[in-house]
């Protein structure tokens, strides 16, 4: 077959089993795990801890109501550690006090402040684009009122689509 009649087939194909009575749709909730949470006033003293005790590679920022603000993910503290031992002379020198500068930010400093957020029955489909497409790495899962449920990881898709 040649590559246009390919592509009409596969079509095809997609939207006959799009219409199969006992095929399980896939949502943002049935790829959601746990979310770490931090508030946006805790110190980078608590957001170090919690990435270290979770071994988790990001923590959701909320705010006073569960609400999404950002993430912090260990690749804006590494980033943070290296612009430090780049510009600070006494760190340079010592190869010490890596953490002086940062241990005084708070979260909502350090956070990745982006948007994008799924709700529960944001079809998975649309939730592997934003992880994918658009390079964010952890899509948090909202309820109605903004509150994070959860969080949608690479980590948690594979797990999902491994049976698919």
């Amino acid at each position: 077959m040649n590559e246009k009649k390919t592509g009409l087939f596969r079509k095809q194909q997609a939207e006959s089993l799009a219409y199969e009575p006992g095929l399980r749709r896939l949502y943002a909730q049935d790829a959601m795990i746990k979310p770490v949470l931090v508030h946006a006033n805790d110190d980078a003293e608590k957001v170090l801890k919690e990435l270290r005790e979770e071994d988790i590679n990001v923590c959701i920022v909320v705010d006073d109501k569960k609400r999404f603000l950002g993430e912090i993910g260990d690749q804006q503290i590494i980033t943070l550690f290296l612009k430090q031992t780049r510009y600070e002379p006494l760190a340079k020198l010592l190869n010490r006090g890596y953490r002086r500068n940062i241990i005084y930010k708070k979260a909502r400093d350090l956070m990745n402040a982006h948007k994008s957020t799924a709700y529960r029955d944001t079809p998975l489909n649309k939730v592997i684009e934003l992880v994918y497409k658009k390079g964010f790495c952890y899509v948090p899962v909202v309820d109605k009122e903004k509150k994070v449920v959860g969080v949608v990881t690479p980590s948690s898709l594979i797990n999902l689509l491994k049976d698919y």
